[in-house]
């Protein structure tokens, strides 16, 4: 049973770090004046 807590917590660990990685990821490309839709 605590193996699968750890798994647990360790998924969402990791999804947490991907939403936060792409939504500042999409600020980045969409938002952000020194992003790459201003150099195009």
């Amino acid at each position: 049973m605590q193996k699968d807590e750890q798994s647990t917590t360790l998924g969402k660990l990791v999804f947490a770090a991907t939403a936060v990685a792409m939504v500042y990821f999409f600020w980045w490309l969409l938002i952000f004046d020194h992003g790459v839709i201003s150099v195009h």
